[in-house]
Parts: structure tokens; C-alpha cells; sequence
């Protein structure tokens, strides 16, 4: 049965408007991702991979402008175009929905804040109804208990009224008022104490050691392995639809890498998210993706499932990335050239002055994007009809 498509990117286009000339950063990205899958982005460093990610969260960092395309997410019937929805919207569904793991750990994390600060801020955004009415349960079974004299059943009788209050409307001025009186104020400690329960069962959830301590740590307390723990523990405290990883085992030793790698897999499975994984390491590819986008340049070269990229390479720079992988006994192959500029990028295939096959049609007119065979598409010239 075939999988529901969850996101579907349709002729993306992104330029940075920079004082030494307009990048054009991404030029007309087809891409979807399926429901349950793992979806791998790769390419060398500059194609276009990690503004493909962030453009999905609608995050394009400034001078970048998104200029052209839709981003359509969720399934058929029930799908939105984020690039025609407000930042209201916006801010909803980013983290909870659709969540990153960033690059480095380092920069994701705020150094001032603890680890269940950060944890907290995501749930506070995302959950605060929930964690409300869990309180106002456990408060319900206080005032039903006989042994609670009138002052304090008064009291919890208070305190649900405002937990069932924030469950409509968390930033209501009357919440506001009341959390000012010093008697009702404790309301801010069960809803703390809430808090505090679920941040250290999503950090436990990552595999880290004693939890409890994580929580209280500052992000220059953790290792590089930790630190990027909890950066997968942000990213999945809300269950998100679609998590974007954005190469997040860079800088990492290659056992640390494995463990990663292994937690990333694991937690898709338990909480059936599907995901973009962003890397430029065919290794990774094979080991934890679906299918497989090969980006060259701000385009999307070529799209198969993992096995077909592997076994039946088409594009010419796909086969190259293949061939510069590393093999015993065989001689190591690199790419010819350099990345080019995508300040005036070559009119065309943008990979014609790199590639063996280049003819005089590469040189003028940009290939589309080919259907080959079922569900293995192409952007060359070799392969038109």
C-alpha cells in the first residue's frame, strides 16, 4: 500500500540578497516526504541542503527570501501551503509538528539557561493545556479526599478554577491578576513540579544517564554527545509529524556518531515521526534512509529509493559521490573541480563544467526533472525522451 505523502515541496525557490551579488540559493526543489519514512538529503557542503530544511520551517535566516514555490504539509484533504500562512500559525506548529535537530548542539543551546529551562519552553509553548489538566485531575482527588479541612479545599477549589482557566486561555489578563496573590500564587509550583516530571522523562528517553542531574546542567557542562541528546530531546518532546535532522552527528567521534544514529532510529520507531535527514555522507544515507534526494547546486538532481541510488546511480553526479567513497583495494576518485558559485551560477545544468558527458544542450538549457522507472527520477539531458 502506498504511503501517504505527509510533505510536499513544489518548485521551491530561494535567493540571498548579499552586497556581493544575489545567491541563488535554491532553483525550483521538487521534494516529498512520506508518511513513516526517511527521506535523505545529501550533497556536498553549499548545495542547498540545510536552507532546503529550513525553508520547510518557513526559518530562512535574513538577507534570504523565499521568492517562489509551496511547502505543502500534511495529508491529502487536509494539506496547507506554510508559505501563505501567518507566523501565528507558524509558531504552532514549529516544535511541535514539525521539529530540527540543528547542526551544532553548541549554537542550538542558550548558555544561560539550564537544560530544563530549555526542555520547558518547548513543552510551556506546545502543552500547556495538557500539563493543566493533569493538575486539575490531581486536584480533583485532593478535594474529594475527607481528610482535607475547608481552608485547603478552598484553596485547591481556587487553584482548578485558574488550572481550568490556563487550559482555555494561558494568557488570560485575569490569570495574570490572580497569579499575583500570594495564597492562589502556588499554583506555579504544581505546574513546575508537572513540568519537571515529563522534561526528565523526554531527556531519560534519550538514553542519557541520570536524567534528573542532566536537567539542572548548563549546555557548557555537556559533552559534545550530551549536548546533542538534548538537542534530540527538544526536538522530540512535543512527538512531532516531521523531524528534520540537520547532519546532526557532525563533530561527533564515530562511536558517539553510531550511538546517535541508533537513538535517532529507535525514536522514530516509538514515535512513528518521519524524517528528513540532511547529511553529506553516503554511509549514513545506507544506513538510515528510505529513499534518497541527491542535491547539486540548489537543485534536486536525483530522487530513488536508497537500494536503486546505490545499485543504478543515473546522474552523473551521483555516480561521482559514489565513486569517491572510499573502497579497499580500489583507487580513490574525487570530483573534478570545484563547487561552483551560486552568485551568477552557469546558465543550464548546473553541473555541466564538472561533468564527463557535458553536451551543448547542458551548457544552455536546464534539464527536467525525468522519470526514469517507478519512483527513480532524473535531472539530465543523458535521460531525455
Amino acid at each position: 500500500m502506498e504511503k501517504e505523502i505527509i510533505l510536499n515541496i513544489e518548485d521551491l525557490t530561494l535567493r540571498f540578497y548579499t552586497y556581493e551579488g544575489i545567491v541563488e540559493a535554491l532553483d525550483g526543489v521538487n521534494l516529498n516526504l512520506k508518511d513513516g519514512e526517511t527521506l535523505g538529503v545529501v550533497g556536498e557542503t553549499g548545495c542547498g541542503k540545510s536552507v532546503t530544511g529550513l525553508s520547510t520551517l518557513v526559518l530562512v535566516p535574513p538577507p534570504g527570501k523565499i521568492e517562489g514555490g509551496r511547502i505543502f504539509f500534511g495529508t491529502e484533504g487536509k494539506s496547507t501551503d506554510l508559505l501563505k500562512r501567518d507566523e501565528a500559525f507558524l509558531r504552532s506548529i514549529r516544535g511541535k509538528d514539525i521539529s530540527m535537530i540543528f547542526q551544532d548542539p553548541r549554537s542550538a543551546l542558550n548558555p544561560v539557561f539550564t537544560v530544563e529551562n530549555q526542555i520547558a519552553e518547548v513543552l510551556m509553548h506546545h502543552r500547556i493545556k495538557e500539563f493543566c489538566g493533569n493538575v486539575v485531575g490531581r486536584l480533583e482527588k485532593e478535594i474529594q479526599n475527607k481528610k482535607t479541612g475547608p481552608l485547603k479545599r478552598f484553596i485547591y477549589r481556587l487553584e482548578k478554577n485558574i488550572f481550568t482557566r490556563m487550559q482555555k486561555n494561558p494568557k488570560s489578563y485575569t490569570l495574570r491578576i490572580l497569579s499575583r496573590i500570594p495564597i492562589i500564587n502556588r499554583y506555579k509550583r504544581r505546574l513546575k513540579k508537572e513540568i519537571r516530571e515529563e522534561v526528565v522523562k523526554v531527556i531519560r528517553e534519550t538514553e542519557i544517564s541520570d536524567p534528573e542531574r542532566v536537567a539542572d546542567m548548563y549546555p557548557h557542562e555537556l559533552s559534545g554527545g550530551m549536548a546533542q541528546r538534548v538537542v534530540i530531546a527538544m526536538a522530540l518532546a512535543c512527538n512531532p509529524t516531521i523531524l528534520i535532522a540537520d547532519e546532526p552527528t557532525t563533530n561527533l567521534d564515530v562511536t558517539v556518531q553510531a550511538q546517535i544514529l541508533h537513538l535517532i532510529r529507535r525514536l522514530k520507531e516509538k514515535f512513528g515521526s518521519s524524517i528528513l535527514y540532511i547529511t553529506h555522507d553516503m554511509g549514513i544515507i545506507a544506513e538510515m534512509c528510505d529513499r534518497v534526494a541527491v542535491m547539486y547546486g540548489g537543485v534536486v538532481c536525483e530522487i530513488a529509493d536508497v537500494m536503486e541510488i546505490f545499485k543504478n546511480p543515473l546522474h552523473p553526479y551521483t555516480k561521482a559521490l559514489l565513486e569517491s567513497i572510499p573502497r579497499p583495494g580500489k583507487e580513490l576518485k574525487s570530483i573534478s573541480g570545484i563547487v561552483p558559485s551560486l552568485i551568477n551560477p552557469l546558465p543550464g545544468c548546473r553541473f555541466h563544467d564538472r561533468c564527463q558527458n557535458t553536451m551543448e544542450t547542458c551548457t544552455k538549457i536546464k534539464p527536467k526533472m525525468i522519470e526514469v522507472k517507478k519512483g527513480h527520477f532524473v535531472q539530465c539531458h543523458l535521460y531525455a525522451r
